[in-house]
């Protein structure tokens, strides 16, 4: 290899190349962003579209379904979620992964604007959204005083603070929360409006007749012009109150002869608390591709900034802060690298026996982890969890290639002593250069396959592909360059015997001793190769029999992040005092655990996207550090109290990383026409679940909704009468739902004009039927001679998958595996009679589950048909690959066992080890058959050579699989925080390479005799 020879003999030019490189790398870590996941944008648009005042089942009609037939008819379209609810349809439009995002949400609105002519004009117009703006910002703040008032704080916030957070870099959004909004309220009295003989659209439109600048056009001189503008908006309530409505009885009606003007608050439909402390919030989001941890930094920087201008009196704390876990997550890995870096470090001491000598394998280790991070920057990814656990899986596969080649030049040194020193490091490194090439060739191209993956998988996985591609490519470069030169200039065979030396010693004599046991094994291994294959077999058979049915299958690991969640809900029409009082008493009970740091609360919001409920409440909990491992615990005893609560149902759910990602593990859909039979049909299968031990917080998406009043309108009495639908709804709505009928400027802001009932009004039906009305010749009658009224209560929504009805029923598992439970679900309701045109689907984790691990399952087997590729063309044979890859099956023994051993699941990042597994395994048959090839061309018979070959590569097939090991050994424990995101990938690859490497050793050369054999019959033939 010239490579080897140039580097060698032109030391300066190897020098200053590896500095160039490292600098270039040490100047691009500052500049690559950092996140938690690899930077995705879920391809799941959302359509919102409000409908104030109306039912669910009108929704649907007038509104879902015209815009579900325009919807689906997108390209790559995956899945259709449609909520129909009290005054908002939400629609969930789900995408293939890795369509062109921008271009789908486009489509969306292009569809939505083609729909929008169809719906009622009373709909408010459609939002468009993306699922990104729902999952958590990265940083929250709360404000409140002691002194002021909560409209005071949120005034002073939405102008001294969110502005300047706005301008800030890396900022996207910055969204106000809490506190109070103010408009001028105008309340009615009905009795007064029947006296005047006045409707309330008559009243709304004086109102906004009267509010109006209006430009009268220009008067010209010899020299300028000026503009003549008639100004007649309103600068104060007195011109509200003192307006001319209408003349009546020979005088003029004035709005407060029949209303009360009045400045005040909104009525509040949501409230927020910070450890029991009403606040005003503000939520900051990064942008899209932005660096998170970057963006927080600067809002922390400027909030200190901001420090002198802030009243005394007003207090500001963090509520959430996205990029504290990001850090510690981060932090973590690099840990666990560094731990696994010195104790690969460490394994090859005591294999080399010289301080020296590992030194040099040790400097390999940060050359190709810098170098790797040049890279990182250069193809525009970012540090994560992912991609640094890409590296860390590398520390110990890096050293590989550099500790087979200084272990051949230290062999070679020993037995060529001084003599042409030179010759000899390059010799030595020829020797093993392209099985080592080749060996991580099987490693990178494994890789490949990744990009045949599709869903979420590939989305995550990708990077830590590229990391891993990155830092193997680097890695056999070092090998073959610095790693020879640093050997021709630093290495030393004989040294003096130290403390450290003996201990090295001691190791090496117990090397010595393995070896020479394994010669007789593996001698009679040859002469019993049977019975060797046969317990093989019953080992591999016994692993699955086992240790798989014991093993659970997720989607992704959960991640602990010390937060959970209480979602309570009361009875549907509950008003929102009775919820807060309820709220309070869960609240103060969480707080006085010892175990509890914090809770952010927000009632009347409910969890799902675009839903103000007065009814719902969410506590947000989070767990003191050094409780992490018991939230389980706290977690339980707050939701045993909150059963203790009459007619609350609640959902205590952990908050882990994933959220956004992965839905509750039982997601069952019954799909059918009518309403009636899905509930009927719903309750059933919810009262069969929630019977199976481990199932919690189990809710049906079909419950019963706020009681009504339905008023049916006499058309062929209106059509008489000269009063239309619509007049008549719009009446009613502004009556009672009140209607923004203009805008009042005041204190440099403007704030709605609203007008509606008076309160007393709206608390009695027959009062809202003596609204009055205009007929086609002036005369006023009221509301209730054209109505007949009826009592009902609708559902409290209708649920769509793919513009078919259905009633969902969603569930968490605890302290079971979800593969039993799931199984058990899927007997149970299999059970379930269900009517002709009825049928269960399952969605969710399972399908998600389902459809990444196929698209898993066939990455794994191209990648074990590439890596045939590769060693068959290194060794042109079809027999000797087909030899190594029986190292894939033995490994599955270790994956499993490692897996059960470090209590880990079955998962996407399990799935991943298994593949890289392919490429690092072969790789100790690749060393062991190519020297075994190079002892047979010398004229070693084949035991002869198998035995010679196995006893000499066994002290760099230990060297390199045990560096790996121990290098994935602490991301395989999942220590600290954010730890189980890998711990399933480390665990597959400790587990896998350990048995692997003991099998390979005795499996392969039995293997390698007996096809061997049969190839010598085939060539005779």
């Amino acid at each position: 290899m010239k490579l080897t020879e140039v580097s060698v003999k032109r030391p300066v030019a190897t020098f200053l190349l590896t500095l160039t490189v490292v600098v270039l790398g040490l100047f691009s870590i500052p500049k690559i962003p950092v996140s938690f996941w690899p930077e995705f944008v879920a391809p799941v648009v959302v359509v919102l579209v409000p409908y104030p005042g109306v039912g669910p089942e009108e929704i649907e009609e007038q509104i879902a379904k015209p815009l579900e037939e325009e919807l689906s008819t997108l390209d790559d379209l995956d899945e259709l979620e449609t909520v129909c609810q009290n005054g908002m349809l939400r629609i969930m439009v789900r995408f293939d992964w890795g369509v062109d995002f921008d271009q789908a949400k486009l489509d969306v609105q292009d569809k939505t604007n083609k729909a929008r002519s169809k719906f009622p004009r009373e709909a408010l117009e459609p939002k468009i959204l993306q699922v990104q703006d729902f999952i958590l910002p990265g940083i929250q703040l709360g404000f409140y005083s002691e002194k002021r008032s909560l409209d005071e704080v949120r005034e002073f916030v939405d102008k001294k603070i969110k502005n300047q957070i706005l301008r800030l870099p890396d900022v996207a959004t910055a969204t106000l929360f809490g506190g109070f909004d103010r408009n001028v309220e105008i309340r009615v009295d009905p009795q007064k409006l029947n006296f005047y003989e006045l409707s309330l659209p008559q009243v709304a439109a004086a109102i906004a007749r009267e509010n109006r600048d209006v430009t009268a056009g220009k008067i010209k001189s010899d020299f300028n012009e000026q503009i003549v503008k008639l100004s007649g908006k309103f600068t104060d309530l007195d011109q509200i109150k003192k307006l001319i409505v209408a003349n009546k009885f020979g005088r003029p009606v004035y709005l407060q002869d029949i209303a009360q003007v009045k400045f005040t608050r909104k009525e509040r439909l949501v409230v927020s608390r910070l450890n029991g402390k009403e606040i005003v919030g503000l939520s900051v989001r990064e942008k899209s591709g932005g660096n998170t941890v970057a963006m927080v930094k600067q809002v922390r920087r400027l909030m200190e900034e901001l420090k002198p201008v802030f009243p005394a009196d007003i207090n500001v704390k963090v509520i959430e802060d996205q990029s504290i876990f990001i850090n510690n997550a981060v932090r973590n890995v690099v840990r666990n690298a560094l731990i696994g870096s010195v104790l690969a470090a460490i394994v090859i001491f005591l294999f080399l026996g010289s301080l020296r000598n590992t030194l040099i394998i040790a400097l390999s280790i940060p050359l190709s982890v810098i170098a790797t991070f040049l890279l990182i920057k250069w193809f525009g990814l970012s540090i994560n969890i992912i991609s640094l656990g890409g590296l860390a899986l590398g520390v110990g596969m890096i050293v590989d290639s550099s500790v087979v080649v200084l272990e051949n030049i230290f062999r070679h040194l020993q037995k060529n002593g001084r003599q042409n020193r030179l010759q000899t490091v390059v010799n030595a490194t020829q020797e093993v250069g392209m099985a080592i090439t080749s060996s991580t060739l099987t490693s990178i191209v494994v890789f490949l396959p990744l990009a045949f993956l599709v869903g979420l998988a590939a989305v995550l996985l990708g990077e830590l592909a590229l990391t891993v591609v990155f830092a193997l490519t680097l890695a056999i470069i070092v090998a073959l360059t610095v790693v020879p030169l640093l050997s021709y200039r630093l290495m030393r065979v004989d040294q003096k015997m130290s403390g450290v030396r003996k201990l090295s010693a001691w190791w090496q004599k117990a090397i010595e001793k393995l070896t020479q046991s394994y010669r007789k094994g593996i001698a009679f291994s040859l002469r019993h190769r049977v019975f060797t294959l046969l317990l093989a077999g019953i080992i591999l058979a016994a692993s699955l029999a086992v240790i798989f049915p014991r093993l659970d299958v997720v989607l992704l690991p959960v991640i602990n992040q010390g937060q959970f969640e209480v979602q309570m809900e009361l009875p549907v029409g509950t008003k929102l005092e009775k919820t807060i009082e309820v709220t309070t008493k869960i609240e103060k009970k969480i707080l006085q655990m010892p175990e509890v740091e914090k809770t952010f609360t927000v009632i009347g919001q409910a969890v799902r996207i675009g839903e103000t409920k007065s009814n719902s409440a969410k506590i947000t909990v989070d767990v003191k550090s050094r409780f992490l491992e018991q939230i389980d615990r706290v977690m339980n005893e707050i939701r045993s109290y909150c059963q203790t609560i009459p007619a609350l149902k609640t959902k205590v759910k952990q908050i882990d990383a994933t959220a956004g990602m992965q839905t509750q593990p039982i997601n069952v859909r019954i799909n059918g026409d009518n309403l009636q039979t899905l509930k009927t049909l719903g309750d059933s299968a919810l009262t069969r679940i929630k019977r199976i031990p481990g199932v919690v917080n189990i809710t049906s998406s079909l419950q019963e909704g706020v009681p009504e009043y339905r008023l049916t309108i006499d058309r062929l009495k209106a059509t008489e009468l000269g009063i239309s639908f619509t007049e008549a709804a719009n009446a009613l709505r502004s009556a009672v739902l009140g209607n923004p009928i203009s805008r009042f400027s005041a204190y440099g802001q403007e704030y709605d004009i609203v007008l509606k009932l008076q309160e007393s009004a709206l608390q009695d039906i027959n009062t809202v039927l003596q609204l009055p009305l205009v007929t086609r010749d002036g005369r006023v009658i009221p509301l209730g001679r054209l109505v007949k009224v009826e009592t009902d209560r609708g559902p409290g929504e209708i649920k769509h998958f793919d513009q078919q009805r259905v009633v969902q029923i969603l569930a968490d598992i605890q302290g079971r595996s979800r593969r039993e439970v799931n199984a058990e679900v899927h007997k149970i309701l299999a059970e379930l009679p269900l009517p002709a045109g009825y049928f269960i689907t399952y969605g969710g984790m399972s399908r998600g589950i389902k459809d990444s691990f196929i698209s898993l399952g066939n990455a794994l087997l191209i990648a074990i048909f590439l890596v045939y590729v590769v060693m068959g063309s290194q060794f042109n044979s079809f027999i000797h690959p087909f030899t190594i890859a029986l190292s894939i099956p033995l490994a599955i023994v270790g994956v499993l066992a490692g897996l059960w051993v470090f209590n880990a699941s079955i998962s996407t990042n399990a799935f991943l080890g298994s593949i890289m597994l392919v490429g690092i395994v072969v790789n100790n048959g690749i060393l062991l058959l190519d020297y075994i090839g190079q002892l047979r061309a010398r004229g070693l018979t084949k035991n002869e050579a198998i035995i010679e070959g196995g006893a000499t590569r066994l002290r760099p097939i230990l060297i390199t699989s045990l560096t790996t090991i121990f290098g994935m050994l602490p991301i395989a424990l999942g220590l600290g925080e954010g730890g189980e995101a890998l711990k399933p990938l480390g665990a597959v690859v400790v587990g896998g390479l350990s048995t692997s490497t003991f099998l390979t050793l005795f499996i392969i050369p039995v293997v390698y005799s007996l096809l061997d054999r049969f190839k010598k019959k085939q060539e005779l033939n």
